[in-house]
């Protein structure tokens, strides 16, 4: 599709007056005008498109909810710093609170558990400790009587199971 004479002269016109307005002084009868001026509208176009695709990055960004901070006095950015380790500092304090409080009550309910294990077995290990007695070297021990019958005392009866195994009877659990 060709252009008219009439055509190119208005469009040579038009191409002088845009260059002549950004400080470009050609003449309309120049053969650069029209690359120039197809130049001119690519760059318009890019422009546009540009501005399209920012226009989506704004409004993207704008969803994302950030937050910018400007710093405008000297030392504020250091302030701000100082402010977040606080933060972390308290919350890393209330934490290792709340563990040890946790341990300190697991703790608690732990020995009181133990102490019931004791004072429940205390009677026997009383008994077995009435028993004990000491050789003339100094060592503790304690003897055993053979089983009589059906009967079984606490901590003076056993049984003989086979020749290299004697059982002990300690006492019943009670519940």
């Amino acid at each position: 599709m060709a252009m008219t004479e009439q055509e190119q002269k208005a469009l040579r016109s038009y191409c002088a007056f845009l260059l002549k307005e950004y400080g470009f002084q050609f003449s309309p009868n120049d053969p650069v005008i029209p690359a120039l001026y197809i130049i001119h509208r690519e760059m318009q176009m890019n422009n546009q498109r540009n501005k399209v695709i920012a226009d989506k990055v704004n409004d993207a960004a704008s969803k994302l909810n950030l937050q910018s901070f400007h710093f405008n006095v000297p030392g504020e950015a250091w302030k701000y710093q100082v402010g977040i380790a606080v933060k972390w500092f308290l919350f890393s304090l209330i934490l290792v609170m709340l563990i040890s409080l946790c341990v300190w009550a697991w703790s608690l309910s732990d020995k009181v558990q133990q102490a019931d294990e004791i004072l429940n077995s205390s009677k026997q290990i009383r008994e077995l400790l009435l028993r004990m007695k000491t050789d003339k070297d100094g060592y503790y021990f304690i003897d055993f009587k053979e089983a009589s019958g059906n009967s079984v005392l606490n901590f003076s009866e056993y049984d003989k199971i086979n020749q290299k195994t004697i059982r002990i009877y300690l006492g019943k659990d009670h519940d």
